[in-house]
């Protein structure tokens, strides 16, 4: 898995204007020319502990990590965690990503 680090590159991400989003989750999506996946993780400020939003963005990396198989190549996405999310566990985070990646037909096999 390939972490984008540098805030230009999150802000490109931002500014494409293609996301998705449900209760505890935005998903950023830009296309890149790299030919493989390169993934942001971030949580809102407005949870207000730095100790959740570290948990938070652990878990989102570990349901990356994960299945990262299953995704199309070539694009550059950013997961950012509302405050929602501090209340939902593991499993209902990774239920919420699967179906945001599904929504943009990012997952490998989906017809559409």
């Amino acid at each position: 898995m390939i972490i984008i680090k540098k805030n230009t590159e999150y802000k490109s991400v931002y500014n494409c204007n293609d996301s998705v989003s449900d209760y505890n989750l935005v998903l950023f999506v830009k296309k890149n020319k790299l030919g493989y996946n390169r993934f942001g993780f971030t949580a809102a400020k407005k949870i207000k502990k730095a100790v959740s939003r570290n948990v938070i963005r652990r878990r989102l990396k570990e349901i990356v990590r994960l299945n990262e198989y299953k995704f199309k190549e070539s694009y550059d996405i950013v997961i950012m965690a509302r405050v929602n999310s501090t209340q939902s566990d593991y499993k209902s985070l990774e239920k919420s990503f699967n179906k945001l990646m599904r929504r943009k037909n990012l997952l490998k096999g989906d017809l559409k």
